[in-house]
């Protein structure tokens, strides 16, 4: 679910005809929320976590080759202050951190739909569903037991690659301390 601020014109683009931004006011800003990958939280986890970001999108009206679709910046924000204020008062959704179902290899589309519909985002969300809420819902106690193995897994794998790194960091460390103990050999007479 995207949030979003309306479209609209801005006029508090930069005062001066000269300004840096001459014709801001003239393009279709709007902000809105998207899932982003965590990388570093990705690579710890072994499975994609996804974090909702601010994005902004610009058209320039009549060019549609004219997309701009990123995330926001710091000076998108100031620079389309106007809009960034209005996105934000229309936010009413709360921060949701982890594995976005849509990302989710167990599950279709048509049951990450349905469970949106029951506020269930993330994979952990859906593994930690109450079984008082989820004996009304059709099917969910097998999607919520391969959430939970799922997530399992992943804690494994992690867990397992973790553990490897550090085997192999252990044996290079002991090759360099074995060849710092060798005596050097002497290279000049005496």
């Amino acid at each position: 679910m995207l949030q979003e601020a309306d479209f609209g014109m801005t006029d508090l683009a930069m005062q001066s005809a000269n300004g840096r931004y001459q014709g801001d006011q003239h393009l279709l800003v709007k902000f809105f929320k998207h899932p982003k990958l965590n990388q570093i939280r990705s690579k710890d986890e072994n499975r994609p976590v996804f974090e909702d970001t601010d994005y902004i999108q610009i058209l320039q009206p009549g060019n549609k080759d004219s997309i701009i679709i990123r995330p926001a910046t710091k000076m998108d924000k100031s620079r389309f202050a106007e809009h960034f204020r209005k996105y934000e008062a229309r936010q009413d959704e709360e921060y949701v951190e982890g594995t976005i179902l849509e990302e989710w290899p167990g599950i279709t589309r048509s049951q990450v739909e349905e469970l949106k519909y029951l506020n269930i985002r993330t994979v952990e969300q859906l593994a930690q569903v109450s079984d008082s809420n989820a004996q009304n819902i059709m099917g969910v106690q097998a999607l919520k037991q391969r959430a939970a193995e799922y997530l399992e897994r992943s804690k494994e794998t992690a867990t397992a690659d973790a553990l490897a790194e550090s085997k192999a960091e252990i044996e290079e460390l002991r090759g360099m301390i074995e060849a710092l103990k060798k005596p050097k050999k002497s290279t000049a007479k005496e």
